[in-house]
């Protein structure tokens, strides 16, 4: 379909000796987000996250929690046409994040991806002008030094906020620090920044669960070669579309 939306795409890679079930029912909790905006809007976002296993109504051992590391995470706050951009930021974010070393095909089945699409784009009239845990948000603000303008920018995703158990201001004030100003933060400057709220959907799934539900149980590495082939195709194909402008701290 020729859908258009903001979007992310986060590979994540378990830390447990041994991967998540496959179609496990799990409760994620993202522990924190971080991002940086860049000129044409393409922003890349920082996770940690810990995702614990249902409660068992039985009075069996309660397994450990599935802890989760960031292992790329790139996406884009300006809309994108979903058939190219879901496949281009998912080789992007796997192999072109710099701040990781490139996935590799080992590491495979501790990895799940998620992709996060973002919709309802909305100005505050200020910058409290918004809901925990329904919006995510975009503050823009500037700051004039030694005769200089310097901008700032920054986001937080919808869960960041009420999974942090922040209220709006702390929110904010969280926020502007993250996007690196470092003075005072007085009533003055809050009224000065341009706010924008949005929602998010989000479906994450895990190696095993692709396995499961689209390989019919079958594991595709038992045919690594032919696997490898195809991801230097892909890889190709995003070098000819051009990738993604490298990201930029603002």
């Amino acid at each position: 379909p020729n859908v258009t939306c903001p979007l992310f795409v986060t590979w994540e890679k378990c830390q447990s000796p041994r991967p998540p079930p496959p179609l496990s029912k799990v409760s994620t909790l993202e522990v924190a987000s971080s991002s940086i905006i860049t000129d044409d809007e393409e922003i890349i976002s920082t996770h940690s996250t810990t995702a614990a296993t249902n409660n068992n109504t039985n009075n069996k051992s309660i397994p450990s929690p599935i802890i989760y590391d960031l292992r790329g995470c790139i996406g884009t706050l300006a809309p994108r046409h979903l058939q190219h951009a879901l496949s281009e930021f998912a080789l992007t974010s796997a192999l072109h994040d710099q701040r990781f070393h490139p996935i590799s095909l080992h590491e495979l089945p501790l990895l799940r991806v998620g992709v996060s699409l973002l919709v309802k784009y909305e100005e505050c009239a200020d910058c409290f002008d918004w809901v925990v845990g329904v919006h995510g948000i975009i503050i823009k603000f500037g700051e004039e030094k030694q005769q200089k303008q310097r901008y700032y920018s920054a986001t937080f995703l919808p869960e960041v906020a009420q999974e942090q158990s922040w209220t709006t201001k702390e929110t904010i004030l969280q926020l502007i620090r993250k996007a690196g100003y470092r003075g005072s933060i007085t009533n003055h400057l809050l009224a000065q920044i341009q706010c924008t709220r949005y929602q998010s959907s989000k479906c994450r799934m895990s190696y095993q669960e692709y396995v499961a539900d689209r390989c019919g149980g079958k594991d595709p590495l038992s045919g690594s070669v032919d696997l490898m082939a195809a991801a230097a195709v892909a890889e190709e194909e995003v070098d000819r579309k051009g990738r993604v402008k490298p990201c930029v701290n603002l």
